[in-house]
């Protein structure tokens, strides 16, 4: 009997879930938005740079910017030097990221989820980059990372000497989608240190981000470039960074850098979750009771019985967002599309795809 009065609690919070969801979204305004191509420049920066569109945020008054780049040309050694200003400049006291990611794959449809909760951004930029060997993607970045700062209006300065910073954004990407349907985004976790004496490449975490949508089409690939790598963050020999990587087709992994080691962790279900906690040999049951927003997402995908859709996805984000919560983005990795809200303006969805 009590196990019956269970499945009917679970049923009726489902469907009063979707009465909600129902009405919600009759509320919502969608606002499809495309990168600009602008003529060729007589440079890749020119062209790039010309590209830049403000779809919000003016700073001063306005300080929740956000914008929109096209990237044209190679940019693979601006973004080694920045790698390597990163190794020589550490970022010990910055404060870094505190997020919730997840993955959800039923039928057709396959979702990734993000939330990304530290507030200080400076503004959001969302990049289309197109790597002369690599695939296209869609990726975020924190204007701040660049240098920027807060309250700036980046359309007036995109012309000056600090402008030819914004072709860094690609470098700074901390979630994004390629063309071949992986996304990856990061979380902050635990400190870990490493071993100086690895023979491997320090990639700060944010260029491994990038590396990997230039690179990879599916998890496997993903997994077999990092290999290669030793992320880090704060400083060379420390991270702070653990990722959660989505394909196509439906599948995931966990990535975890532990003891010199990449650590893999696979779902054994058909859903995902990734917050503040190490996972990597973890239960289950011991990160539910560790972390609320891990319970609550996990919850929420264990109890649908059916494909979760994009408008779940942003409801299941909203619901463990955070006060420093600055976008929140819902990838669909079969149709390379994305829809996110910013600054927690749960009524205004924006959404894109890689043309």
């Amino acid at each position: 009997m009590r196990h019956y009065i269970e499945r009917k609690v679970v049923h009726l919070t489902l469907v009063l879930l979707l009465a909600v969801m129902a009405s919600v979204s009759a509320q919502i305004k969608i606002t499809e938005l495309n990168f600009n191509q602008p003529s060729p420049s007589d440079s890749d920066m020119s062209w790039t740079l010309q590209s830049l569109v403000k779809v919000q945020g003016a700073g001063g008054l306005y300080p929740d910017g956000l914008y929109l780049m096209t990237h044209f040309g190679d940019r693979e050694e601006m973004f080694k030097a920045e790698n390597q200003s990163a190794i020589d400049n550490p970022w010990k006291d910055d404060t870094w990221r505190y997020c919730s990611v997840f993955s959800k794959a039923a039928g057709d449809s396959v979702i990734m989820g993000r939330n990304w909760d530290n507030q200080n951004v400076g503004s959001i930029i969302v990049s289309l980059y197109h790597p002369t060997d690599g695939y296209s993607s869609i990726s975020f970045a924190r204007a701040i990372d660049m240098g920027f700062p807060l309250n700036l209006d980046l359309e007036k300065i995109k012309s000056s000497e600090l402008g030819g910073k914004l072709l860094l954004a690609p470098f700074y990407a901390t979630d994004g989608i390629n063309e071949r349907g992986l996304a990856v985004a990061v979380a902050g976790v635990k400190q870990t240190t490493h071993n100086p004496g690895s023979d491997k490449e320090p990639v700060f975490v944010t260029f491994l981000v990038r590396k990997i949508l230039d690179r990879a089409s599916n998890i496997e690939e993903a997994v077999s470039l990092v290999e290669d790598f030793i992320p880090f963050d704060l400083d060379k020999n420390s991270l702070n960074t653990h990722f959660l990587v989505a394909d196509s087709s439906g599948r995931s992994v966990i990535l975890e850098y532990a003891q010199d080691q990449w650590r893999t962790v696979y779902p054994d279900k058909s859903w995902q979750v990734l917050t503040n906690k190490p996972v990597y040999n973890v239960p289950d049951t011991d990160l539910r009771d560790k972390c609320w927003r891990y319970r609550s997402i996990s919850e929420t995908l264990e109890n649908a019985e059916t494909a979760v859709d994009w408008e779940t996805g942003m409801k299941i984000l909203q619901d463990v967002t955070q006060k420093g919560t600055t976008w929140s983005v819902v990838y669909s990795t079969p149709t390379r599309e994305l829809f996110f809200s910013v600054y927690q303006t749960w009524d205004v969805i924006y959404k894109l795809r890689i043309p």
